[in-house]
C-alpha cells in the first residue's frame, strides 16, 4: 500500500510501506485502516476508529507545488500511485 504526501515530487513519494515520520499522522495511518475491520466498524487493526478526515483539504496548493497540474490546485489526499 503506497502513501501519497502531496508536496513531495515523484522521484520522493514512497511506494510500499516507507513511511516517513514528518509526513504526519493522518498519512502514515492509512495503511493501518484500509485493511478489514478487526474489531470496531472503520477502524481496520486499530482499536478505535480515529476522527480523521480523508477528504480533499481546504484551500488550494502554491502553483510550484509538485502536483499542482495533476488536480488544479485541490488539495487532494486520497491519491495512489500504485
Amino acid at each position: 500500500y503506497d502513501i501519497f504526501v502531496r508536496w513531495k515530487p515523484l522521484d520522493e513519494q514512497p511506494i510500499g510501506w516507507a513511511p516517513d515520520l514528518n509526513d504526519g499522522v493522518r498519512l502514515n495511518i492509512r495503511p493501518f485502516m484500509s485493511v478489514p475491520d478487526v474489531g470496531k466498524k472503520g477502524a481496520g487493526v486499530l482499536r478505535d476508529k480515529p476522527n480523521i478526515k480523508w477528504n480533499k483539504d481546504r484551500g488550494k496548493d502554491v502553483a510550484s507545488a509538485p502536483w499542482f497540474d495533476e488536480f488544479g490546485g485541490d488539495r487532494i489526499n486520497d491519491y495512489h500511485l500504485t
